[in-house]
C-alpha cells in the first residue's frame, strides 16, 4: 500500500520533498516617498513608512542587505495638476528619486517605476477621461513620455498601471527611440477590486480619495477570466516583459492561468495594500497568527505561478526567512 506519510515523517523530509521555496530573490518592496519630506507610519497601512527623498536610501540599504533584488518606487508630489504634465517637468520629483537611488546604489538594487497618471492629476484617475469614456489614445501616449524621463533618471523598469488599451505599445515605442531598449516594461493588470482602498489612501491628496472615478472603466471585472486574459494577451502581444497580477490572493486562479498560457513569459504578482491589511489586522487582534498567515498566503500565490511578489511585508519576510537558514 502507498502511504502518504511516509515523506511527512520529519520537518527535513518536508522540506527535501517540496517543489518550490519561496525566498528573498522572489520578493519586491514597493516604498512610499514624499516630496515634502515628511516621514511617518502610514495611517491606512499600519507599519508602512512613508519616506523623504533625503532618507529613503535607508530603506533601500535594507533591502540590500536582506537579499531583496528590487523596489518599487511611489512618489507623493506635493502639487499635482489638472493634465498630469508636472511628471515632464525639469527636475520633477521622481527623476530626483531616480537619480539618488540609481547613483546610490548603480546596478546593486533594481528600481522599478509605478508609471502612472493617477500620481501627478488632481482628479487622480488613472487614465485621461472625457464624458465617461476611457481616452486610450491620450493616455498611452503621456504614459510612454513619463516612462522615458524616469527611464533618462535611472528607473530599470517601468511599470504602467493605468491598464490603458494601447499603453504597451507607445511606451516600448517611446523607450527605444529614446535609446533605452533595454529597458523592460512590467504591465499590470488589475481587477476591479476593494482591496486597493488603503493604497489610495496612502497616496492621495484628497480627504475624499478618487471620489467620482469608476475603476470599471478601465479595469477587469473581478469574476470575468476572459476580461482579464483578453488584456493579458494585448498587453503581451505589444511587447510587455512582465506580467504584474493584481490583487494576488484574489486571482490565483489568474496567475495560474497566464502562467500556463505564457510559461516563457515572468509573472509577478502584487499582495496589495488590502490583502497586507486581511493580515495585519487580525494578526494584531490576536484571532489568527501574522507570520504564519502570511507565509501561507505568499506561498499560495508562489505555488500558484509567480515568478516574483510584490509585498508590503517584504523587509519582514525577508527576516524571517533569515532566521531559518
Amino acid at each position: 500500500m502507498r502511504l502518504t506519510t511516509r515523506i511527512k515523517k520529519s520537518k527535513q523530509m518536508i522540506r527535501l520533498v517540496r517543489p518550490l521555496e519561496l525566498t528573498p530573490n522572489d520578493l519586491i518592496y514597493p516604498i512610499f516617498i514624499r516630496e515634502d519630506g515628511k516621514k511617518f507610519e502610514i495611517p491606512s497601512m499600519e507599519g508602512q513608512m512613508y519616506y523623504s527623498l533625503k532618507d529613503c536610501d535607508k530603506v533601500c540599504n535594507e533591502v540590500i542587505e536582506l537579499g531583496i533584488p528590487a523596489v518599487m518606487i511611489f512618489g507623493l508630489l506635493k502639487k499635482k495638476n489638472a493634465d498630469g504634465s508636472v511628471a515632464l517637468q525639469k527636475n520633477a520629483f521622481h527623476t530626483k528619486i531616480f537619480k539618488k537611488l540609481k547613483k546610490a546604489f548603480g546596478d546593486n538594487l533594481v528600481l522599478i517605476s509605478n508609471v502612472c497618471l493617477c500620481d501627478y492629476t488632481l482628479s487622480e484617475s488613472c487614465v485621461y477621461m472625457e464624458k465617461g469614456k476611457v481616452l486610450n489614445e491620450k493616455t498611452a501616449k503621456m504614459l510612454g513620455k513619463i516612462a522615458v524621463v524616469h527611464a533618462e533618471a535611472g528607473a530599470d523598469v517601468v511599470a504602467p498601471a493605468a491598464m490603458a488599451d494601447g499603453q504597451i505599445k507607445h511606451m516600448r515605442s517611446a523607450l527605444d527611440e529614446a535609446g533605452f531598449e533595454d529597458v523592460p516594461i512590467m504591465s499590470y493588470i488589475k481587477t476591479d477590486s476593494c482591496l486597493f482602498g488603503p493604497f489610495f489612501k496612502a497616496v492621495s491628496t484628497s480627504k475624499t480619495p478618487r471620489k467620482g472615478i469608476d475603476p470599471s472603466k478601465f479595469r477587469a471585472d473581478i469574476i470575468n477570466q476572459k476580461m482579464f486574459m483578453a488584456k493579458v494577451d494585448l498587453d503581451i502581444s505589444e511587447g510587455a516583459d512582465i506580467i504584474i497580477v493584481k490583487p494576488a490572493l484574489t486571482n490565483l486562479d489568474l496567475i495560474l492561468l497566464t502562467k500556463q498560457r505564457y510559461p516563457n513569459i515572468s509573472i509577478a504578482a502584487y499582495q496589495v495594500s488590502g490583502e497586507y491589511s486581511m493580515i495585519k489586522i487580525p494578526g494584531k487582534s490576536g484571532h489568527l497568527d501574522e507570520y504564519t498567515l502570511l507565509m501561507e498566503t505568499l506561498n499560495s500565490i508562489k505555488r500558484a505561478g509567480a515568478d516574483m511578489i510584490l509585498t508590503y511585508y517584504a523587509l519582514d519576510v525577508a527576516k524571517l526567512l533569515k532566521e531559518k537558514t
